[in-house]
């Protein structure tokens, strides 16, 4: 069985100081319970909205909460994984949104399963597209009524739109690529340090996680699923688009998804 008893936990952000201010104490909580040792490794892609006053007095209070900024570097949320994971000082690492979406009391479950699964290499993914899990506040998915979804979203920031796009593309790289993951889009990953910087984190905001969750895949990891249920976020707004025509043109490059990461996997990367 998989040993993880050290975690570090990458919350990639941009102006998310709100959130960040629940969020960050959940954590610490949740992760003082689970694991022997952690750290939490906020790190900010130049936010403007007090994030950085607010993570001096978080790392003050507790120093297990480090503060990455990436003054000078081009805003990208994989770069901002990647930069967390070099600088995480433990072998196993995770990620997941800062916007409240992704429960910090989840990492019980992730952990869980992580330590009970046989597999030598695992990668477990907390996922909105198995049975148990569901997006955006909608508890069972493909049950759940059109009514009780806008219900859901009405008092919220989040868009109607964006999740049956989500849904949708989802859908659509499960079919096409092994059928070995239903959300290959998760965000939300325990992993070894190791396999993630073999493997790296490339592309763009949406398509990072399914490249690294193929690769993966081809490279003969396990991967598991452990259903949770995405929520609205708490505070802000998604930077996933507002509109629905900009849902679309984000939606678009998933069509050929597929074929550019079977190509890099033939290439081997």
């Amino acid at each position: 069985m998989p040993q993880l008893d050290r975690l570090s936990v990458v919350l990639p952000v941009l102006n998310e100081r709100d959130n960040l201010a629940e969020i960050v104490p959940e954590l610490c909580d949740v992760l003082s319970r689970e694991v022997a040792e952690f750290e939490i490794l906020v790190v900010d892609d130049s936010s403007t909205d007090g994030t950085d006053a607010l993570l001096a007095q978080l790392s003050r209070s507790d120093t297990r909460v480090r503060y990455i900024r990436r003054d000078g570097k081009e805003p990208s949320l994989p770069m901002s994984i990647n930069d967390g994971v070099e600088a995480a000082q433990y072998n196993h690492v995770a990620w997941m949104d800062a916007d409240g979406s992704m429960p910090p009391a989840m990492f019980r479950d992730l952990i869980s399963s992580y330590r009970s699964d046989t597999a030598t290499n695992v990668i477990v993914v907390g996922s909105r597209f198995v049975n148990g899990g569901g997006f955006k506040g909608i508890e069972t998915v493909g049950e759940t009524r059109l009514w009780q979804v806008v219900r859901n979203l009405r008092d919220s920031n989040d868009s109607l739109s964006a999740v049956f796009l989500s849904r949708m593309l989802n859908r659509y790289l499960w079919l096409t690529l092994d059928r070995f993951c239903r959300d290959l889009a998760s965000g939300f990953i325990i992993a070894r340090r190791d396999d993630v910087r073999s493997i790296g984190l490339i592309g763009s905001y949406g398509d990072y996680c399914v490249r690294f969750l193929y690769l993966a895949h081809k490279l003969g990891l396990t991967v598991r699923e452990v259903p949770y249920v995405c929520l609205v976020r708490r505070h802000g707004y998604s930077k996933t688009g507002t509109t629905l025509w900009g849902l679309i043109k984000r939606g678009v490059p998933y069509v050929m998804l597929p074929i550019r990461i079977r190509r890099i996997a033939l290439l081997g990367r």
